[in-house]
């Protein structure tokens, strides 16, 4: 049962889509997917496998999205197009990812926020079974990845001397961006 399910259960309330304040923002020129690699939280959800995935993604020439990456002035960059890190506010972010092709990401604001828009989504977790995800996401548009918990249990701290995350497959992840794309976009 998904978190937002057993407090609704729990309080009695409904469940419905919230309000979420926009802001429009310059959009790029062309169809883009969105981008949020980096966490301050500890280096449980930092996938050291990022930059894999989207050296295959352009290596592809059927891949014509510009990447945007979203997140803090701080955090690596690893796109040439970082215009939008640290220089988007909340609902900048929002007005972006509603207007976006795909996300792409690690368990955090921005994949709610795409799962809130019902745009395509490709999601990381990592120091916990996945049961707070995105939930308003098509079960066909979104595809998220978590570690294999059969042979190590889950941490459930900001702080993972494992690295669980990056024993999610790059290759399943950068094939998961192209196959939703393709579907859902007409690649």
């Amino acid at each position: 049962m998904h978190i937002l399910e057993t407090y609704a259960l729990l309080s009695g309330c409904k469940i419905s889509k919230c309000f979420i304040q926009e802001m429009p923002t310059v959009l790029p020129i062309g169809r883009y997917i969105t981008f949020h690699p980096h966490s301050t939280k500890g280096d449980s959800k930092q996938y050291d496998k990022w930059d894999l995935v989207l050296k295959l993604l352009k290596d592809n020439d059927k891949f014509d999205y510009e990447i945007i990456q979203v997140g803090d002035t701080n955090d690596k960059q690893y796109v040439d197009n970082t215009s939008y890190l640290g220089n988007t506010n909340r609902w900048q972010l929002a007005y972006l990812i509603k207007n976006s092709s795909l996300h792409l990401g690690y368990d955090s604001f921005p994949i709610h926020l795409a799962s809130h828009y019902d745009i395509p989504l490709v999601g990381l977790y990592s120091y916990h079974i996945n049961t707070c995800g995105p939930y308003f996401s098509s079960k066909d548009k979104a595809r998220l990845f978590e570690p294999d918990f059969t042979k190590i249990k889950p941490t459930f701290s900001y702080n993972d001397p494992h690295r669980l995350i990056n024993t999610i497959d790059h290759i399943d992840v950068y094939k998961s961006v192209l196959f939703i794309l393709f579907i859902w976009n007409n690649f």
